[in-house]
């Protein structure tokens, strides 16, 4: 879940992160009027990474198509199994 959250947080600052770089490179030769920072498109650009991320995750990640039985993680024979799904067989 910490990762999860935290590759989200990443790509929320990713934005911000890329005109930062714009800045530094902007400071070897600074344009005459160079704009205001704009704070309110970077928040935009970061809140619709953070969204899309979301609707990715649901496409990409889940239980396969076709049923199946989520066994949660259990403690077998001195070490951890991780949570897996596990298709349901279907009667003939």
């Amino acid at each position: 879940m910490t990762r999860e959250i935290a590759e989200r947080l990443l790509l929320f600052l990713l934005p911000f992160a890329v005109y930062g770089l714009y800045l530094l490179l902007l400071q070897m030769r600074p344009p005459p009027n160079r704009p205001r920072t704009p704070w309110t498109a970077l928040f935009i650009a970061g809140l619709s990474l953070f969204a899309l991320s979301f609707i990715v995750w649901g496409f990409t990640d889940g239980a396969p198509v076709g049923g199946s039985v989520y066994v949660a993680p259990a403690w077998e024979n001195g070490r951890i199994v991780p949570g897996h799904f596990v298709p349901v067989r279907k009667k003939p």
